[in-house]
């Protein structure tokens, strides 16, 4: 009699240990389930967040967004998992202590026994589903079609950044961004004047103000959109046309081209074309201006290297002289970046 007491006491003491211990693991484990979401909008927000700063960088972006589905889709699995080993725990309460065991099944929507589950993986499917179609619409945009030509990736940034691009561009002076240009314009007679890759029209504005006739052409439409709405002078004539063909410009010749920050979105293989067609636009004592920009290149802008020895050799297949004005740091203040300013003319 005295034994099987003992016996009975050391299997109600091992019963009620285990018992204790399997409580505190489904509490870990229903701890851990309320986290979720937690930790979900933590790496999802912070991923979004970073694809909102990198969007220079599409490939880069892509990858944050991948990363962001796949966490979710993995949270989802986690969450599944969890909730299948606190059912097997709560069974085995049901089991051993019936009658102390609370059993709330509820009905078959909300207030089921899973609904939260349920509530939770929804949302995590949501957010991986946007990821996953953010990353397609970024990879579509950044994915040139086949045959097309390079420069389409150049239009395709600018039609995409068209207006943050402008709150940068147009505070910015034209006198501080061409001092060279303003200076030989300084008192002059009304000029024909072409500005190819006018951008948000900042330069066409100023000269046209100055008293010129300005053709302001640019292939982003959203960007001529945006320069048409910001600038309307009348003596500035807008066209949607590129380089190297400029196939639209019409009437009587030049006097002056500016190409500001456009050489470097041309392809070296079609720079020769390019300038002999610009040569043919200006008069006898017309001139080019060219902004050459110095530094790093950029493929989501489309982007090439540029060097004033290259201008100087093309220009001499046309009869032209280049004249290097000088270099100036970047206003925008990127370290990495400074201009060269050439003149070109017969």
């Amino acid at each position: 009699m005295v034994t099987s007491a003992m016996n009975d006491e050391q299997s109600n003491a091992l019963l009620l240990a285990a018992y204790n211990q399997n409580w505190e693991t489904f509490r870990s484990l229903n701890n851990l389930m309320w986290q979720i979401p937690l930790i979900a909008m933590t790496l999802t927000g912070g991923l979004w967040f970073g694809v909102s700063t990198v969007k220079d960088m599409p490939f880069f972006a892509a990858g944050l967004l991948f990363l962001a589905g796949c966490g979710n889709v993995g949270l989802m699995l986690t969450l599944r998992r969890l909730r299948y080993i606190m059912a097997q725990y709560l069974q085995w309460s049901k089991t051993t202590f019936a009658a102390g065991h609370v059993s709330a099944p509820g009905g078959p929507w909300f207030t089921g026994n899973e609904t939260v589950r349920h509530i939770f993986q929804t949302l995590l499917g949501l957010a991986a589903t946007t990821s996953f179609v953010l990353l397609v619409v970024t990879m579509t945009e950044n994915t040139l079609p086949h045959g097309a030509p390079a420069g389409d990736q150049a239009i395709a940034y600018y039609d995409r950044h068209a207006e943050e691009l402008a709150d940068s561009y147009e505070g910015i002076s034209f006198e501080n961004t061409h001092p060279a240009l303003a200076s030989m314009l300084a008192g002059k007679p009304p000029m024909r004047i072409l500005d190819v890759g006018a951008g948000t029209g900042r330069d066409a504005a100023a000269l046209a103000q100055l008293g010129h006739h300005v053709v302001a052409v640019d292939p982003s439409a959203n960007m001529l959109k945006l320069a048409q709405t910001l600038h309307r002078d009348t003596r500035i004539e807008w066209l949607s046309d590129a380089l190297p063909g400029l196939n639209k410009v019409r009437g009587e010749p030049f006097d002056i081209v500016l190409l500001s920050a456009v050489w470097m979105h041309i392809p070296p293989s079609e720079r020769a074309q390019a300038l002999r067609r610009i040569s043919a636009l200006i008069t006898p004592s017309g001139k080019i201006y060219i902004s050459l920009r110095m530094g790093p290149g950029d493929p989501a802008r489309g982007i090439w290297p540029v060097s004033s020895d290259e201008v100087d050799r093309l220009a001499a297949t046309q009869g032209l002289t280049m004249t290097n004005l000088g270099a100036q740091p970047d206003l925008l203040g990127r370290a990495e970046v400074y201009w060269e300013t050439l003149l070109v003319g017969r």
